[in-house]
């Protein structure tokens, strides 16, 4: 080690190395602050790379000239040399976008080939310094060449550059600094064996790595296109050709890579071709461009997918759940972070529901000249919904007003994309998601907002559970977190999150939002005194479950990778029932003869996509699925999907699901009343098949059934009553639910759209028809033509879940309370 020290300070006493250091490290700090920047879409910070440029710039002419005059003398700057041109090839790259948004290991590389270099070209001797050194140089090496091919095309825009500003110099540079490499490695590497062989043994190592990688994505693209329409007979026009590449798709990082090409990384053939706007397609993709020398060389030597952007999008959306990043964004929200989130949770066990109540604070993390766009997407426990929302403008809050789908996001667009003013927006979205964006964020302003939502506690082996919400958005998991739970009643509760007591509320402190449940005994009391609304009753009662008779008159079996092969034989061996597959879109009928062999058919399906349209009036479905697949949205222009929403409700079709988990099409077919639909496990659905029973949900017009909760609202006239102590949360469940039944009914119904989107505004919740929106004054409401509602729930909170009276009720209340104070007066006057 004293070795290294005194060769280093020696190193640092010869001419111009003193100087150098200062100015690598002035210019290496100035190019990572640029990096940082724009990394978080601070356009500002290139005027940085532009000094850096100038500084590079006179610092490569001096020492260029010094080391061409007397060559022995300052030969020990070359490292230097080689360095500080780099460090001007990545700022000239910030200024002119050559290479796309490097990643970060192709800065650390490079510089690892620099830094290896003032070890190889000094005459410093160790055993086992030089031969790392040189083993480091040679898997750096690489890199260097990969510049000095790509950059090929440039060579004659980079001659003229250099007579115009002499910027055209740093396309030069990774071939000039090659060929002085090499020069400088046959003088230095026939001299000792062991260096020659580490060198060797650093580019092999590399070469391998990246052979194996280019040979594993290939295989990849092979298993992809041989799902394509082209190459198979199968033929299913109902649905879209990239469904069977998705369909067949088991997400991995190699997939994820093929899927992204051009959309997210960088993809040049030859070398020469650049990527234009058009190559994005249709749908917008909020993730960060980048250019990635070894997925480049990847794409080139695997086979092309065939799809189109739009296509890959849609994959990349129902496989790897990149709904988020598609969801269109007016603004840039790159730089944004989640400072602080307040989660705040009140729990009414007797009522079998909860209402969450998340404050968030979203700021820039550096300062610039634009203004943000903030987006996230709150994913829910089954049958939740959303009933609230609040943006703080000018240190107010002012709470949403609920609107149609298409007002509410027209006056968005408009304020926002136009006018560039104080917005925030609340929108439904299939699959128990909810997407909240708020609008402008900068440095100087950061925002505060507030979103609420309903959620049924979770009902299982006689516990009832509260599960946390699953939220994305720009840094969520960095964010300060406090979460408080208060239960009504004071109820004990048992937490996978460790809760203290503090001024009578159970608080928790912790950093990000971590998954947490909690679990809650079932009161004494089940059924709670009801809400009462507009001389309406709406009460929790026991959920009414019952085994009918049916006898199905055909049983599908719904196959995919979620199957296993002994609960395919366990149904068809035990019982005497025929049972069918879809096989290349065709009725099957399985037996003990080909169970494993159409089993090893579709057992390589994701998802499946069941044809209900081709299925027998009074079929029998049974199903088992994970957690992934498209929904409607993506299948929106399909004539599947045309087709199952025409003739499906009148087939008159029941569903069992075997497993636990239920992906985002299943839960669209169950909400719409698709099909009749329940959970069960294997063994009670054998049981069920051999007495030709099915356990159904029994329901009436006037209720709506919780299934989660195991619990149903039901809503009946009443007289007027105000000393209800039930929540307005049951009468917000029941609406939504309400809604979400006659979702077929509203999209081909005008009057029903009207009578159910009164209702959504009555109980102020977010639905397929009605969104919440928060603008800056009560004057852009009216030029918006939205009203605000007047007569309803208004926005849900913690502190207040009452009934709001109504105008005649309010009447009331006055005459009593002048009446009351009449008869004091009167009472007064007679004593006195």
């Amino acid at each position: 080690m004293s070795t290294i020290m005194w060769s280093i300070k020696n190193y640092t006493l010869q001419t111009g190395v003193q100087l150098s250091v200062f100015i690598t490290l002035f210019s290496t700090s100035i190019l990572g602050a640029s990096l940082i920047g724009i990394e978080f879409g601070n356009e500002s910070f290139q005027t940085l790379c532009f000094l850096n440029f100038i500084i590079e710039f006179i610092y490569g002419i001096i020492v260029t000239l010094k080391v061409l005059n007397n060559n022995e003398k300052y030969f020990h700057l070359i490292p230097f040399l080689f360095l500080n041109w780099f460090i001007g090839c990545f700022s000239t790259n910030v200024l002119l976008n050559i290479f796309e948004n490097l990643p970060v290991w192709t800065y650390v590389v490079t510089f690892l080939f620099c830094f290896t270099n003032f070890i190889i070209y000094s005459k410093y001797k160790s055993k086992w310094v030089n031969p790392i050194s040189f083993y480091l140089n040679g898997t750096s090496f690489l890199l260097i060449l990969y510049y000095v091919i790509y950059l090929i095309p440039f060579t004659p825009l980079s001659i003229i550059g250099i007579l115009a500003i002499g910027m055209g110099f740093y396309g030069l540079v990774p071939f000039i600094v090659s060929i002085s490499h090499i020069i400088i490695l046959i003088k230095t590497l026939p001299h000792s064996r062991q260096n020659k062989m580490a060198f060797g043994v650093g580019i092999g190592s590399v070469l391998i790595g990246l052979g194996l990688f280019c040979y594993l994505l290939n295989i990849e693209s092979e298993k992809m296109t041989s799902k394509s329409t082209t190459k198979s007979f199968e033929s299913n026009d109902d649905l879209p050709s990239y469904i069977t590449i998705s369909q067949n798709l088991k997400p991995n990082f190699l997939n994820e890579i093929l899927l992204k090409q051009s959309i997210v990384y960088e993809y040049n053939s030859n070398f020469m071709e650049f990527r234009g706007l058009n190559s994005f397609g249709r749908k917008q993709y909020n993730e960060r461009k980048t250019h990635d020398p070894i997925i480049n060389l990847g794409y080139i030597f695997s086979k092309e997918l065939n799809l189109s952007a739009d296509d890959r999008i849609n994959i990349l959306k129902s496989n790897f759940d990149k709904r988020l990043e598609t969801e269109e964004q007016l603004w840039s929200g790159l730089d944004l972070i989640t400072k602080n989130i307040k989660e705040d949770i009140k729990v009414y066990p007797e009522e079998r529901l909860a209402y969450t109540e998340i404050t968030m604070d979203v700021a820039c993390s550096k300062e610039n000249w634009g203004q943000k766009e903030a987006i996230y997407s709150f994913q829910l426990p089954e049958g939740s919904v959303a009933s609230s929302l609040s943006l703080w403008v000018n240190g107010v809050e002012r709470k949403g007003v609920l609107t149609t789908k298409e007002k509410a996001k027209k006056a968005y667009t408009q304020i926002v994309a136009v006018e560039a003013r104080d917005p925030s927006l609340m929108q439904w979205r299939e699959g128990n998601k909810v997407v909240v964006r708020v609008f402008p964020i900068s440095y100087e302003m950061p925002r505060t907002f507030k979103c609420g939502f309903t959620t049924p506690l979770k009902f299982e082996n006689n516990t009832l559970y509260y599960e946390s919400l699953s939220i994305k958005g720009p840094s969520v998991f960095t964010a300060e977190t406090l979460s408080r739970i208060q239960v009504l009643g004071n109820s004990k509760f048992k937490s996978t999150k460790d809760f203290e007591l503090e001024n009578n509320f159970y608080v928790n402190k912790s950093k990000g939002l971590d998954k947490w449940e909690a679990s809650f005994k079932i009161p004494e009391n089940k059924y709670p005194n009801s809400f009462f609304w507009k001389n309406k009753e709406y009460k929790v009662v026991p959920i009414e479950r019952a085994s009918v008779y049916f006898v199905p008159s055909e049983i599908i079996l719904d196959l995919n990778s979620s199957w296993e092969i002994e609960e395919v034989k366990s149904l068809v061996t035990n019982t005497s029932k025929k049972y069918y597959a879809f096989l290349n879109n065709e009725k099957t009928v399985l037996n003990t003869s080909n169970i494993e062999a159409v089993f090893s058919e579709l057992n390589t399906l994701h998802y499946s996509l069941l044809p209900f349209y081709k299925l027998s009036k009074n079929s029998l479905v049974i199903t088992k699925c994970g957690d992934f697949s498209a929904n409607f949205e993506e299948l929106e222009s399909s004539k599947y999907l045309q087709k199952l929403k025409n003739n499906t409700k009148q087939k008159q079709i029941r569903v069992i699901n075997i497993g636990t988990e239920i992906n985002p099409f299943w839960q669209t077919i169950k909400e719409q009343k698709y099909v009749e639909y329940v959970k069960s496990d294997l063994k009670t659905t054998i049981q069920l098949l051999a007495k030709n029973h099915y356990p159904t949900i029994l329901s009436e017009e006037n209720i709506v059934n919780i299934e989660p909760s195991n619990c149903a609202i039901q809503e009946s006239s009443t007289t007027l009553n105000l000393n209800h102590t039930g929540s307005n949360h049951i009468y917000r469940m029941y609406a939504f639910g309400k809604i979400l039944e006659e979702q077929v009914k509203i999209q081909t119904d005008t009057l029903a759209h009207n009578k159910y989107l009164n209702l959504a505004k009555e109980a102020n919740i977010v639905t397929p028809i009605s969104s919440l929106i928060v603008l800056e004054t009560d004057a852009d409401y009216e030029k918006q033509g939205i009203e605000k509602n007047i007569n309803t729930l208004g926005n849900a909170s913690i502190e207040n879940d009452g009934a709001v009276p109504e105008p005649h009720e309010w009447a009331m209340i006055i005459l009593g309370l002048i009446a009351l104070l009449y008869y004091y007066k009167k009472t007064k006057n007679q004593v006195v």
